[in-house]
């Protein structure tokens, strides 16, 4: 048979399957114009494009796209006239379906297919989308436009070349590892709006973990001086840092995928020993139910990114300095320095370091460790200064075996 026949009939054959994905969708709801409608509609754009190429003619695809929305317009003109509010989504709809099948014979069915997928799922979740946009608040969205403007208008504006000694400041480089830091903590921070009332202090506190362990671990301490149960709060501040010993293990399998083997066995080990800890612990924080919602910062806050930018690209410089000229030794000193407020910072300036082969994987890993424990440390002392002396030995007990666990672990690659 011929081929070109056999590929004419794949295009048009999957330009009908959406037109009748999406016609089935609307001729579900009610809609005047169902299944035969948008099939021939699709298969009306499909025809169109696959003309357009066999008579080197290309004017006839905007051609058939106004076609299809003039199509479109006049055939739900008069239901505007009846119905109570206008058709507006299936206008857009049906004007939609004509394009698709504009890509199927244009022989773009990779991208056609995933898009009818996509078109028929918001035209199926509307009540659910509805919904959502009710709940939705200015506070919501505002994270969420944040998180745009810093991904698509100041990261394209930024020179994406190295500056200073050792090339160790690229502002491309620098804000894009806030972009990174800030969507990780973005999808914590919403998680947490809208899950964590929901299903309670166990999944909030693995969600501000997220955004902020430090920040979660004083809520919790917190609470313990105002009466709380110390097993359970001690639960939930553990709970926060296996979160953020998993969010490590992320950053670092996207920033540096050939170092995720190696950085995934020592946090491993950490969120192994953490866990039975936790383990041991659950029995007792079974007593006490009552518990706040940790009230974590909005991690793509201006101030919050410029202020992440600013300390990666300072301890980058100080990492990559004292890595060329002092070796391995005075960067394990900063890790341990750096660590003790922020780790991810020193965790991206080491992933970059042995990205650029300044060190190897054994130091990388180790310089993620020290940071690790030197941040476990920090927060077993704000248990200790903002809670109850209970509650900080608790933490600490739980953060040293985790801290010995990640330092055994990188310790064996050396």
């Amino acid at each position: 048979m011929d081929t070109e026949l056999l590929r004419a009939g794949r295009l048009l054959g999957t330009a009908l399957a959406i037109g009748l994905l999406i016609g089935l969708e609307r001729e579900r709801k009610g809609d005047s114009r169902g299944l035969r409608t948008f099939s021939l509609v699709a298969l009306l754009g499909a025809v169109v494009a696959m003309l357009a190429q066999q008579l080197a003619m290309p004017v006839l695809v905007p051609v058939g796209l106004a076609a299809v929305a003039a199509l479109a317009v006049a055939a739900y003109w008069h239901d505007h006239a009846r119905a109570s509010e206008p058709p507006t989504t299936s206008m857009v709809a049906m004007t939609v379906t004509g394009t698709l099948g504009l890509l199927c014979g244009a022989d773009r069915v990779e991208l056609a297919v995933p898009l009818a997928i996509v078109v028929a799922s918001l035209l199926y979740f509307k009540v659910e989308l509805q919904g959502l946009a009710g709940r939705i608040g200015r506070e919501d969205l505002t994270p969420v436009l944040q998180f745009g403007a810093l991904t698509f208008v100041v990261l394209p504006l930024l020179p994406d070349r190295p500056y200073g000694p050792h090339g160790s400041l690229n502002p491309h480089e620098i804000w894009l590892m806030v972009v990174l830091v800030a969507g990780v903590g973005l999808a914590g921070y919403l998680a947490l709006r809208f899950a964590g009332r929901r299903y309670g202090a166990s999944l909030a506190a693995i969600m501000g973990g997220v955004v902020s362990s430090s920040a979660t671990t004083l809520v919790f301490a917190r609470h313990t001086r105002a009466g709380g149960g110390e097993a359970l709060n001690a639960l939930l501040i553990l709970a926060a840092n296996l979160t953020m010993l998993a969010r490590l293990a992320v950053i670092g399998a996207i920033v540096q995928p050939r170092l995720l083997a190696p950085l995934a066995g020592a946090l491993g080990a950490g969120c192994v020993a953490l866990l039975a800890f936790g383990a041991w612990l659950a029995p007792r924080a079974r007593r006490d139910r009552d518990s706040p919602l940790p009230d974590v910062r909005n991690p793509t806050d201006l101030r919050v990114a410029l202020g992440f930018g600013l300390a990666f690209g300072v301890i980058s410089l100080i990492a990559a300095w004292a890595s060329a000229r002092l070796g391995p030794a005075a960067l394990y000193a900063v890790a341990a320095v750096s660590g003790l407020t922020d780790v991810d910072a020193i965790t991206l300036s080491g992933l970059r370091l042995f990205g650029a082969g300044d060190i190897d994987a054994a130091s990388a890993v180790t310089v993620v460790a020290i940071a690790v424990v030197a941040n476990l440390a920090f927060k077993a002392a704000i248990a200790y200064g903002a809670g109850t002396r209970a509650l900080g030995r608790l933490c600490a007990s739980g953060f040293a075996l985790v801290g010995a666990a990640v330092l055994g672990a990188a310790w064996t690659l050396h």
